[in-house]
């Protein structure tokens, strides 16, 4: 492409297209398929309709059990996703033997548009000349901050203990730091399934604790007002680094492997649920 005529206005179409087109067409062709059935492997497992959803939809929980399944999940999740994207970022290297210097920047620059998200960047909202955002609005950071509203100090993220299926959860993301492609599969997995939850845990958090959930760590994953997820983005970009990724070898393991993962976040949701339960009794 000539330098002198590129497009800079539409980053997330571009950087598609790069990744896209630094894959051989009939290959693409193959892994999108395969990423269909991914799909599809999704929407049918008992996760994408797990009871947890409802009974965060529902039911009032004190602010000391909603702390508890806050810090179960930042030992799961929050703790490491913005991690496993920088460590996806690094691992593109993986990339330039197979497709290229180009495949591995066109990777890296979709990969950014999420990490730019997940670290408190956001579109400018005036001509300034500079980048907008602040390290105050990054959602590991507000996550931090939402655990404070909840009556926990900083300290106890790192002293907490996590239970099994926590740590199993988490698992399937840091097992993979050195595996770019199934990485990659696991972060598209997970933008997929999160969206579904978000919005019950931001409106059980305010039900339950007096938070104010229109800010903050649980206003970023909800749909806004035209029932639009930031997540859908960041998921379908998911999808399209992981297809560049993907190579014919692996898609059996693939399709094993996303079924193990869904299998564990369930096992979490569930255990989510025996805390909710257990906790609220006493």
């Amino acid at each position: 492409m000539n330098s002198e005529n590129v497009v800079m206005d539409k980053p997330r179409d571009t950087g598609r297209e790069a990744v896209r087109v630094s894959v051989p067409p009939d290959l693409w062709e193959q892994n999108q398929k395969l990423t269909d059935e991914l799909k599809q492997l999704i929407e049918k497992h008992r996760l994408f309709r797990h009871p947890v959803i409802g009974l965060l939809d529902t039911e009032e929980l004190n602010k000391d059990v909603t702390r508890i399944l806050h810090m179960e999940f930042a030992y799961a999740f929050a703790q490491i996703f913005t991690d496993s994207l920088v460590h996806a970022m690094a691992a593109t290297t993986d990339l330039e033997r197979r497709l290229g210097p180009q495949g591995k920047v066109a990777a890296r620059f979709l990969l950014q548009l999420n990490l730019l998200d997940e670290l408190g960047f956001a579109p400018s909202e005036k001509a300034t000349g500079d980048y907008w955002g602040n390290p105050r609005l990054a959602h590991y950071y507000q996550f931090a901050e939402t655990l404070v509203l909840l009556g926990a100090k900083t300290s106890d993220i790192f002293e907490y203990k996590p239970s099994a299926a926590a740590r199993a959860a988490r698992k399937t993301f840091t097992d993979y730091y050195t595996d770019y492609a199934a990485l990659t599969c696991v972060l598209a997995v997970a933008e997929t399934v999160f969206s579904l939850f978000a919005g019950p845990w931001a409106r059980s958090t305010g039900r339950s604790t007096g938070i104010d959930v229109s800010k903050g760590y649980h206003a970023i994953h909800v749909e806004d007002d035209h029932g639009h997820f930031v997540d859908d983005e960041h998921s379908e970009d998911s999808w399209f680094i992981f297809r560049q990724a993907l190579t014919p070898d692996r898609y059996e393991e693939f399709r094993t492997k996303t079924a193990q993962w869904l299998d564990i976040w369930n096992d979490f949701g569930d255990n989510i649920i025996h805390i909710a339960r257990t906790k609220t009794k006493k």
